[in-house]
């Protein structure tokens, strides 16, 4: 399957070209003059046990850019090309054997902008990242569809029951399909209609609600919003979930409430993106053959030539213009499977505004959602 994909918090830079018909000797000649090569001398014979290398391929090096001394991690493979990849300020480089190491910073000091640039974005995302964990606890609020969302928990008698713990009552209990999905289904969600006052609504309902909020805008100095400012801890939907009593162990329960929690987001993703396929798969005039959710940390989506569409479920943390950008993203790769100009040209005709909701979806980041370390009760 050819996977074209929206990358999350990973960047890859354009792949630098190396000049072709290096020798082995002349590789051998400019790694030794290398003051950063760990190649080494001719010893006399019988030479010394050297250590085994923990990571064969792979070499760490440093770097002066701009005034900046970057460490990076070197990998040689069989390739044609240099390429730069830069995660969570880390820089890996992928180079051919046969290039040499002067080569290699030449191509870095080409892309030393870049490079800094990536870099410093990408630790902050993973700075932002962090400062969204959420803590699976009684009355936790974590964003959904733009909004907020508050979690309450009730304990109830008749809700199924999870798998049998040890013999011991300890652990983390497991859920099965058919349990987690009766578990799902007991689930409602609530809107706020005035104060202290809630209805219960559909997700679909609660989307296009969140649809009709005003519009995105890119605030500056990498400031979000894909619906109206919402306040912190403020929520204008709850979501119920009942759960089995597992007075027996702390750690199963809070292990159970965050297993049906993100089941239950999972089905709302998928609730969402139903609708929303069949309606821009109109638009484009394209048929897909089915769609799954994924759970990809650097991808939103991908598009096979099948007809296969894959999205991510964490796009139900987003605002429905969001999730719907990576929704018209992938339809419109069944028409061209690739970047090219007719490709995003196509995807402006149905979408006008899709180059803004891109520049704000590369920007966001999901929550973690993270077990409870305390009792339900």
């Amino acid at each position: 399957m050819r996977s074209l994909a929206l990358r999350m918090l990973k960047t890859e830079g354009s792949l630098v070209r190396a000049p072709q018909g290096q020798s082995h000797f002349l590789q051998l000649v400019f790694d030794f003059l290398s003051p950063q090569s760990h190649s080494p001398s001719v010893l006399p014979s019988p030479p010394p046990k050297l250590p085994k290398a923990k990571m064969p391929g792979k070499d760490k090096r440093v770097v002066d850019l701009l005034g900046q001394v970057i460490e990076y991690e070197l990998l040689r493979r069989k390739r044609k090309t240099i390429g730069m990849h830069v995660s969570e300020g880390r820089l890996r480089v992928a180079a051919p054997k046969w290039v040499s190491l002067s080569q290699i910073h030449e191509a870095l000091q080409e892309k030393g902008a870049w490079i800094l640039k990536q870099i410093e974005h990408t630790q902050e995302k993973a700075k932002a990242a962090k400062a969204q964990d959420v803590r699976v606890v009684q009355g936790c609020v974590l964003p959904w569809l733009g909004s907020n969302l508050q979690v309450n928990f009730a304990m109830d008698s008749s809700a199924p029951k999870p798998l049998a713990l040890n013999s011991r009552g300890e652990g983390v209990a497991h859920v099965g399909a058919k349990t987690l999905a009766q578990l799902v289904q007991r689930s409602f969600v609530e809107r706020q209609v005035g104060e202290g006052a809630w209805a219960r609504c559909s997700v679909q309902e609660a989307f296009e609600l969140e649809s009709a909020r005003a519009p995105l805008t890119l605030q500056a100095n990498a400031a979000l919003t894909g619906s109206s400012p919402t306040p912190q801890g403020q929520a204008f939907y709850r979501l119920n979930l009942a759960l089995p009593h597992l007075p027996q162990s702390v750690e199963a329960s809070g292990e159970l409430a965050l297993q049906v929690l993100t089941a239950v987001l999972k089905a709302h993703a998928h609730a969402c993106f139903e609708g929303r396929l069949s309606h821009f798969a109109a638009r484009f005039g394209v048929a897909f053959k089915s769609f799954k959710l994924s759970a990809a940390k650097t991808r939103w989506g991908s598009a096979s030539q099948s007809g296969l569409i894959h999205l991510n479920w964490h796009l139900v943390h987003f605002s429905p213009a969001l999730m719907d950008y990576v929704v018209a993203h992938e339809l419109c790769h069944l028409i061209h499977m690739n970047h090219s100009e007719q490709f995003w040209a196509r995807l402006s005709q149905v979408m006008p505004d899709s180059e803004l909701r891109r520049q704000i979806l590369h920007r966001k980041t999901p929550p973690r959602l993270l077990s409870l370390d305390e009792s339900l009760n």
